[in-house]
């Protein structure tokens, strides 16, 4: 399946954007002590895919360095009225430069038969329920 074209927010939708991804290549869920707190689903995509629509004020950030590390991998953008953390992002090699790894749950026009393919794809057992 090619990229498609989404549009995505916080709660208060005060930070929007857009990017274009394949969904049908899977998604990700992260276990480190960060993402296990906040329960992350994301999808990864390159910097050209991505493109913030807010001013980046809006925005507050977080950077963690975990344990054994000289310093933070990736920074954690979240909105700053409600809280809603959009993406994580850094720039590596490996991920092909810089790199956006979006939070599922703030794709506002995504399908739920999407998101249950893209869980089959990484064989995450899931059950999607009014979405």
């Amino acid at each position: 399946m090619p990229k498609k074209h989404y549009q995505g927010s916080c709660h208060c939708k005060t930070v929007r954007y857009e990017a274009d991804l394949d969904l049908a290549k899977g998604t990700e869920r992260c276990n480190c002590s960060l993402c296990w707190k906040a329960r992350a689903w994301f999808a990864i995509v390159g910097g050209n895919n991505f493109r913030l629509l807010a001013s980046p004020d809006e925005l507050g950030e977080y950077r963690w360095t975990p344990a054994g590390r000289p310093g933070p991998f990736l920074t954690y953008g979240f909105c700053k009225h409600c809280g809603v953390r959009i993406y994580a992002t850094g720039d590596h090699e490996s991920m092909g430069g810089r790199f956006y790894a979006l939070n599922i749950p703030t794709l506002d026009d995504v399908d739920k038969d999407e998101l249950a393919a893209a869980l089959k794809a990484n064989g995450l057992a899931q059950v999607l329920h009014n979405l």
